[in-house]
């Protein structure tokens, strides 16, 4: 079921549809609460539109990490596995 969430960060008021879960959501919503309050001392100085760029910069960033971690997980899973089906 599809719901409404509105997240303020600084001055704005930023309206979401998702149909996620709800715990999933309240995380969400908690870091990029988070991640903004870092940045926020500098929304005046830089502007709103580079602060959210600079948190989808780092959160792409984060996330590009992440898959290359699971990529190596994966390549030492198959490749222990492989070395166990060639043990006699």
């Amino acid at each position: 079921m599809k719901k409404k969430v509105s997240i303020r960060l600084g001055k704005r008021v930023y309206n979401l549809v998702t149909d996620e879960d709800t715990e999933i959501v309240r995380k969400t919503i908690e870091r990029i609460e988070k991640d903004f309050k870092r940045y926020e001392e500098y929304v005046d100085e830089v502007g709103m539109d580079y602060i959210l760029f600079a948190m989808l910069a780092n959160t792409v960033l984060e996330n590009m990490k992440m898959m290359e971690k699971i990529k190596g997980f994966k390549k030492k899973i198959s490749q222990t596995l492989k070395d166990g089906e060639d043990a006699p």
